[in-house]
Formats: C-alpha cells, structure tokens, sequence
C-alpha cells in the first residue's frame, strides 16, 4: 500500500497571527481527516494521467483579499483537464459576445456524463458549455476568433492563476492519441454547423486541457471568479465582472456534470471538476476553494475533492443558500446636522440657525454592497420623517461593490429629490468610483469625502433660511472672543493687539514650534492641518490657538492661509496681565474663550461618537 504523504500546512495572510494560524490548524485537521480515504480510481483513458501518484492530495483556499491558505500537496503540477471548460468559456463570451455563444452552446444542464453528446434535438448545439461537446464549440469559436489563440488561452489561463503556466507536452500527446470520442463528437457539430473546422477546434481543446496548474493555482482561479474576475494577488482582471455571473451561473447549475444536483444541495457552490482530479470551488464575494487528489469516482469527480468541500460548506456554512440568514443592514447610521457637522468653525449664529433647521437635512452612511436592496433602504430613510428632507448626503465610503440595480436608484432618488426642489450629494469612495455614477442630474453633488459633503450641505441650508454661509470679513467689535466687551473695554483693549496680513498659502502656525498667542481671524479663510488631513476650516470670526492657551504647549497641528488673511493677535502673556490689571475684562475673555474650547470639545465628541458607532 502507498504510504499517504505528511501533510504539509503553509498560511499566508496579509495580517499575520492568530487568524492565519487558526485557519492552518483547520486545514491541517480537514487533511488529516481525508487523506486515509482511498477510494475512486485513477484516470486511466489518457494514458499519461495513469502515471500520477494517486495519493496524492492538497487542499487549498484564496480570499478575495489575497490571503492563501494551503495544506498538504499543493505545489505539484497536474493538468487542468475539463476545469478549463468555464475559463475558455468566459473568454469566448468576452470575445464574442453573449448571442454569439449563445448560437453554439446552451446553458442547461444535461443530465449526462461528460463525455456524452448531450445535443438539443432541434438544433443539434449541446447543452451547456461545461461538457465535452459545449467546450468544443467554444473552443472552435475562440479559434476561429483571434489569430494565435492557444497563447491567448495561456495569457489568460495565467491572469486567473497570477503566474505563467506552463504546457504539458506528453499529456497533450497522449490525448491527441486517444481523443477519438471527442474527435467524433467533433464532427458530429461540424454537421450540424455548430463547429466551422473541427480539427482546429479540437487541437485546441486539447492543448487547453493539458496546461499543468497546481492546486494552489486552482484556489487563486476560483478566488478571482469569486472577486468579480480580478486576481486578489496580482489586482490584475481576468475577465469581464460582467462575463462572472454568466460562468458561475453555468459551473453552478453544470458544473459537475451528472452529479451536479446533489453538489448543488450538499455543497452548494458554483464549481467545476477535472478528471486529473482538481475540483475548485466559488463562494462570490468572498473566496475560492482549490482541492487536488487524483482518485475519481465514475463520474469523472475527485473522491476527496469533493468529501472535503462537502465539509468545508458544511463547517464554514458557506453554502450559498442560506435560508433566514439577514445580512447586516446597508444603511450603518443616518443623522441630521445637528448631531454631526463639517469640521468649518461657524459662528454662533451660524451654529444656532443650523441646528433649528437640521431637520430640512439628512445624512445617511451606507455599507456592504449598493445594491437595490440598499438603495431600497435609503429610500425609506428619506420617506420615513414626518417632514422629508431637502438636503440628502448619502456617504459611501464602506461601501465595497456597487452594482446597477443600486447606482440606477440613487439616479431615480436623485431625480425625485430634484423634482421637489431638493438635492442629493454623494461621496464616492472605496466601491464605488465617480465615473459609475453616470446619469446623476445637474443637481446632485459629487464630493471626494464625507467631510466636505457636510460643509456643503451646511452651506446649503444656510441660503435656504436666509444666510450667508460664506462670511469673508467681520468688525473686530463683532468677533466671538470679543462677545460682551463694552466699547470702554475693546479700547483699553485695543493697545495689546497685533496685526497681521498674509497671502493666500502663508503657513501662520508649524506644527511643533512654542505657542505663545491667540488669534483672532477678522478676514478670509485659513485650515489647520495635520499632515494631509484638514482638522478644521476657520473663517472671519473664528479664533485658533485657544487650546495651547489653556496648556501652554507647543503647536498641534500646522494652520495654512486658504485665502488673504488678516487676524489680529493676542499673547498670552497680555491675557495674563490682565488678571491684575483689567480682572473684569480679563474675565470676560476667559468665558469667551471657554465658550470656544467647548464648541472645539462638541465637535471632536460628535466625531468620536461616529466614529465609534
């Protein structure tokens, strides 16, 4: 008896530690499970896959996200046989077109083995594109298509796999030799007209069944249909996410040949089998699923391939039917500009006026996919106040996919909120790119984060009630640190002020170097910064430097001129000269600014209370 080899467990993980080894620890379980299993036997009707060692047996899975986690022996070459199939047919779909395809092959199930001619009686085409009669016809049609196209095969075979592969030349032979039901099957559908040149069909078929891949390979192929076809390791696209659903639809339903019922309710993946003994998995979305153990059953399926995905289906519940299984909800928070604002500084009018009419306006942050569902779903958060919104900013930035159904009825919301006379923003990061929001009417705005959707929306709301958002000058009498001072006490004040005027993109303050005054903004616009990220937007009657005031140390963050900018200062030394000098005056600048370093403090809280939803 042929010894089983040790299992060999390898876990690569873009984070590597517990959840990388975890995932080992379970691999190596599942392989110590399976590998005393002996039944099935070895393909013997191409003499070149008779000579593989049948105890062989690797088990491997890729994540959409890149993490490959592999047990056993997945690093031997074997050929890719009939899991060839769904790739040459995404391929001929991407050159050809749907209807073209469609015109030679089917896509029903047949019922049959795979080497059975399996034709429509009315139009003599076979069944589905999965048996060796469908992937014929798609190979005479990738054939006649391209000039050289067994490289293209190659090319594209090596894009799913994220690696060159490589052609096996005697396994290639040794069908070519032995292919005489399928040279039959070949001429069969030249008659019918499904085939153009059979032979040139059919030489290809066969080199296509003997490109050499891995089980590891298999794993990475099934993990880049799962991520809408491109490689999760090399980001590069296979194919067409278009071209995905019509081949996992197809593996899902044919995959398995006459065995495919039973997979469908056991396994419930789309997948597909090869009689080298390769079967590889797709859980879209999420992962792929790559075994490799040469015994087959009389189906042409591999005994352990699919005991083990069996089981992983079962102990990962990754079945794709799911019943009463909810996913979380796409829509994570929604809020109006009272709870949360921009990170601009507005006055306390400004402030005040917002907050009354906070109503008139709705944020919604969606996740997950936008899909119609999700898009159904901010519907209703729109509908469902007694009074609804004019001003909506639905933030996409955790949205990882957005696919038609759900960018067709953010255009209609859109629209129907123009109609009423209101508008919708959006903000397109992460899944969701700005050229996929086409047909969003004039109206809608497109902006590159969260932050400035809401300073929008506040500027917005604020011409609709009546005001001004965009305050470019105030009186020094006027400014908030100034609040409440008697025109006797801004004239005492008056001496211990500086002045000081800069262009636009003067950097006032460095982050890091001593502080040592107060300013006060009477004109333009400035930002302070922290690196690349803006932690607020001050404008003429904002104060800044308040915070090193009250711990006297150095500067936390740079504040660059957005535009002129004129300020007027005040060390701290002269606000603390005033405590014996002018008490009631220095009292008064100290609630003043209090008051500032609270309305600071309520806006870092509503970010952190976000933040920490």
């Amino acid at each position: 008896m042929i010894a089983e080899p040790e299992p060999r467990v390898r876990g690569a993980s873009p984070v590597d530690g517990l959840a990388s080894s975890a995932v080992a620890a379970y691999l190596e379980r599942l392989y110590a499970r399976h590998a005393s299993v002996h039944d099935g036997e070895v393909a013997t009707y191409i003499p070149e896959l008779s000579r593989v060692d049948p105890a062989l047996f690797g088990i491997c899975i890729a994540t959409v996200d890149g993490a490959v986690y592999e047990a056993g022996d997945t690093d031997v070459p074997f050929t890719i046989q009939s899991m060839s199939k769904p790739l040459t047919y995404g391929l001929a779909l991407e050159r050809l077109g749907k209807e073209v395809v469609r015109s030679r092959t089917g896509v029903e199930p047949s019922g049959d083995a795979f080497n059975e001619m399996s034709l429509s009686p009315e139009t003599g085409m076979p069944r589905n594109p999965l048996i060796n009669a469908g992937a014929i016809a798609c190979a005479g049609l990738v054939a006649g298509a391209v000039e050289d196209p067994f490289a293209l095969l190659v090319e594209t075979y090596s894009r799913y796999a994220g690696r060159e592969l490589e052609f096996d030349d005697a396994v290639y032979r040794s069908e070519t030799e032995t292919g005489h039901r399928n040279r039959g099957m070949a001429h069969i559908l030249r008659s019918f007209g499904v085939l153009d040149n059979p032979d040139e069909a059919l030489d290809l078929y066969f080199r296509q069944c003997s490109i050499a891949v891995e089980c590891r390979d298999l794993a990475v192929i099934a993990a880049t249909l799962a991520n809408g076809g491109v490689n999760p390791l090399s980001g590069e696209r296979a194919v067409g996410e278009e071209v995905v659903r019509d081949v996992l639809s197809v593996m899902a339903s044919c995959g398995m040949y006459d065995f495919a019922g039973e997979w469908l309710v056991s396994v419930g993946l789309p997948a597909k089998s090869g009689v080298s003994g390769g079967v590889f998995a797709v859980l879209p979305g999420r992962l792929g699923i790559g075994v490799f153990s040469p015994r087959v059953d009389a189906q042409g399926n591999s005994v352990r391939g699919i005991a083990v995905c069996r089981e992983l289906s079962q102990d990962l519940a990754v079945h794709l039917v799911r019943p009463g299984e909810r996913p979380a909800s796409p829509v994570r928070a929604s809020y109006t500009l009272a709870d949360r604002g921009s990170k601009r500084v507005r006055s306390a009018g400004h402030r005040r006026a917002i907050r009354a009419a906070a109503t008139r306006a709705l944020v919604v942050e969606l996740q997950g996919e936008l899909s119609f569902s999700a898009s159904e779903a901010l519907g209703r958060c729109i509908e469902e106040p007694d009074v609804a919104p004019e001003l909506v900013v639905v933030d996409l930035g955790r949205v990882v996919r957005a696919d038609a159904g759900g960018i067709r009825f953010i255009v209609s919301l859109a629209d129907r909120l123009g109609e009423r006379g209101g508008r919708l923003a959006l903000t397109p990061e992460s899944g969701v790119s700005e050229h996929a929001l086409v047909g969003l009417p004039e109206s809608a705005g497109v902006f590159a984060d969260l932050d400035l959707a809401l300073e929008w929306c506040e500027d917005e709301l604020l011409r609709r009630i009546g005001e001004e958002p965009a305050v470019t000058e105030v009186a020094l009498a006027s400014h908030e640190l100034l609040a409440g001072l008697t025109p006797a006490e801004l004239t005492r004040l008056e001496p211990a002020l500086g002045s000081l005027t800069v262009a636009a993109g003067t950097l006032l303050v460095r982050q890091g170097e001593p502080a040592s005054e107060v300013f006060l903004v009477t004109r333009g616009t400035l930002s302070v910064v922290r690196g690349r990220h803006r932690l607020t937007t001050l404008s003429a009657g904002g104060t800044f430097g308040e915070l090193a005031f009250v711990d006297r140390r150095v500067r936390a963050a740079d504040v660059r001129a957005d535009s002129p900018v004129e300020c007027r200062t005040l060390s701290y030394a002269a606000i603390d000269a005033l405590a014996a000098s002018d008490p009631a005056l220095h009292g008064t600048l100290l609630r003043n600014l209090l008051g500032v370093v609270i309305s600071t403090l309520h806006g870092v809280n509503a970010e952190i209370a976000h933040l920490t939803r």
